[in-house]
């Protein structure tokens, strides 16, 4: 079914057609850049109609949680956040929710099917990406508040306890075997490709946008 196919359908009801419009969407550049921070692009709006007509699929809420991080990572690196005309603070808690709400999605997602791979390995990606608060304050020069604090210390543990879940349904799921390791610290075995945390690092500093008066 084409697009417009699938928009008529999921307009009348059918979550599984929001579901796979949602899908196909976000491979759009457009459906992780937002012009202000409670933008909601058309992907996301029907991967939330599908979710909300079936909570308990988790493939829909791995898909949205995919997203929201999409968001969060393109949003980071090119908004108004740096460029002095947007209210930094409004951006910082948009961003940061989508960031919360993707963990909480992957969640559900587990809590539907503990075997779910995408979900889990998803799961321990956000956790193990520690550069997002380093990039904010590279490029703005200010303190993360406190208020909004990233990553809640507890999310390391569930990620580790998600991925040992999985593991006992999929003992050969190298991928789990490997996010793992590096969610409780330590080395990957050399078969799986010594997958690493990912490096703390503060990008170059952005060009500097010059207004016409």
């Amino acid at each position: 079914m084409d697009l417009e196919g699938l928009r008529q359908a999921a307009e009348a009801g059918d979550a599984g057609a929001a579901r796979e419009l949602g899908h196909r969407l976000c491979v759009l550049e457009g459906a992780s850049s937002l012009e202000m921070p409670d933008d909601v692009p058309e992907a996301e709006g029907w991967l939330r109609r599908a979710l909300a007509a079936e909570p308990a699929d988790p493939v829909t809420a791995t898909l949205l949680a995919g997203l929201l991080l999409r968001q969060f990572r393109t949003v980071l690196e090119f908004s108004p956040l740096y460029d002095g005309t947007g209210d930094r603070q409004a951006w910082l808690r948009s961003l940061w929710g989508r960031r919360a709400e993707a963990f909480e999605l992957y969640r559900q997602a587990l809590d539907a099917d503990p075997a779910h791979a995408a979900a889990a390995n998803g799961m321990a990606l956000l956790v193990l990406d520690e550069s997002t608060t380093d990039d904010f304050v590279c490029y703005t020069g200010e303190d993360e508040p406190e208020d909004l604090d990233a990553q809640d210390p507890a999310w390391r543990a569930e990620a580790a306890r998600r991925l040992r879940a999985l593991l006992a349904l999929r003992p050969r799921d190298t991928m789990a075997a490997a996010h793992l390791a590096a969610v409780l610290g330590e080395p990957s075995p050399s078969h799986l490709g010594g997958l690493h945390p990912a490096r703390r690092r503060c990008r170059p500093e952005p060009p500097k946008i010059v207004r016409a008066c």
